[in-house]
């Protein structure tokens, strides 16, 4: 056979998770032999709860099963204790710490069967559930996460069970009747089940170990997300990022794109200290960031005295032009109650909307990677921003999205056919504010 060390995990949290089943699987097995000590004194200590012929033998071994399964939970204790130890330098147990460990537990219930051969007989030990204590040790090594542990189990306890079956059980029958106990064939049987639940349990360790490593993958997938598109995502985005296969490499989508710049900054910031600048703006972009993530958008780029949101990207909305419409009506309103309260300093800003066709991707190197925007329609939007200062508005629109409001406002005025910077033809803009 074949026997390789386990695999070295992939990345941190697999090896973390590794290391953790390690010590679960210290525990469960600390608390059988626990249980097994529990099962011993109530033999002894509850008369006639157990049948005699099987509570006399068992007396009869106290104080060597009472040895047994001590120095076994013992032993499993401090096994947890180092496992500690490696979880805090990061480090997996060694693969012959493996092999030997298995060997040491499934030898247990081998060591059992010998002790009660001396007080019972060899028919009676082999015929009683201390052999089928195997098969748990053998599934407890599936915690160790590796395939050929749980194969090298199965061995172990395989040859053990066959090696006393040759060498204790004689030719003839105890009981007339029972003859088939005489027969090889039957511990060749019990033998290759044992063998086969070693293959099982390492069967189930390859499920586990892909369960684990998918929850890793969707753990990095997750941060992942995370650094593309900030800290600044709503829930709902952020759940939605996590469900939809989105193509980040670079995809066309419909979109509304928000620009937003903060009047007279300089004037504000002129005798402020850097320190007041930053709580400044941390104050007022915190609120900010709040009422695009409540209303499904994305703050996409901090400008310095501005910033860019987008809605309807990286993930699909249908009700992106609402959404970003009354978001734009939100942040005015939370700006004059942060006026009102003298949160921050008097404060105005001027947003431009605009919704069309555009280019969504990362751009950059393998190092460093930035989800961003591109196209016309982030071009226009911006123009459209920089007009609020020619127009004296707080909020423009373009007809874009006037014409896919739901509810057009009563009070907009309609500006025509704007000339923008930069742009080849006019524009029809809508002033709301």
């Amino acid at each position: 056979m074949n026997i390789q060390p386990p695999a070295a995990p992939a990345n941190h949290s697999i090896l973390n998770s590794v290391l953790e089943s390690e010590r679960q699987r210290n525990s469960l097995t600390a608390g059988i032999f626990a249980l097994m000590i529990g099962l011993l004194l109530a033999v002894v200590y509850l008369p006639g709860a157990w049948p005699a012929a099987l509570a006399e033998p068992i007396r009869g071994l106290f104080w060597p099963f009472l040895i047994l399964f001590s120095v076994m939970m013992l032993y499993e204790l401090v096994l947890r204790l180092r496992i500690g130890r490696l979880i805090a330098h990061s480090k997996l147990p060694t693969w012959l710490f493996c092999y030997v460990n298995v060997l040491i537990e499934t030898s247990v219930p081998s060591a059992m069967i010998l002790l009660l051969i001396m007080a019972m007989g060899p028919w009676q030990a082999m015929a009683s559930a201390t052999p089928m204590l195997y098969p748990l040790f053998i599934f407890m090594a599936a915690l160790y996460l590796n395939f050929w542990v749980c194969v090298f189990g199965g061995v172990v306890a395989a040859l053990q069970f066959l090696l006393i079956a040759v060498i204790y059980i004689g030719d003839e029958a105890p009981i007339d009747g029972l003859e088939m106990l005489t027969d090889p064939s039957a511990y060749m049987v019990k033998a290759a089940l044992l063998l086969a639940s070693g293959f099982l349990a390492g069967f189930f360790t390859v499920l586990l170990k892909r369960q684990i490593q998918l929850s890793v993958e969707n753990a990095r997938q997750r941060d992942h997300a995370i650094s593309v598109f900030g800290q600044h995502v709503s829930p709902v985005i952020a759940q939605r990022l996590l469900q939809q296969n989105l193509d980040i490499q670079g995809e066309s989508r419909d979109a509304c794109v928000m620009f937003l710049d903060i009047r007279g900054f300089s004037r504000i910031t002129a005798d402020k200290t850097p320190h007041e600048v930053m709580l400044y703006l941390n104050t007022l972009f915190g609120e900010l960031i709040d009422v695009v993530n409540a209303h499904h958008g994305i703050v996409n780029k901090f400008l310095g005295d501005g910033l860019m949101a987008v809605f309807g990207a990286p993930t699909d909305d249908s009700e992106r032009i609402p959404h970003a419409f009354n978001a734009a009506r939100a942040i005015l309103e939370r700006i004059e109650a942060l006026n009102l309260s003298g949160a921050i300093p008097p404060t105005q800003v001027g947003i431009g909307l605009h919704a069309g066709q555009l280019v969504t991707g990362n751009v950059g190197t393998h190092e460093r990677k930035e989800y961003t925007l591109i196209g016309e329609t982030v071009n226009l939007a911006a123009r459209i921003e920089q007009a609020t200062k020619e127009f004296d508005a707080r909020l423009l629109i373009s007809e874009a999205i006037w014409n896919r409001l739901p509810h057009p406002p009563a009070d907009a005025i309609d500006l025509g056919q704007v000339e923008l910077r930069g742009q080849s033809r006019p524009v029809r803009l809508f002033k709301l504010a």
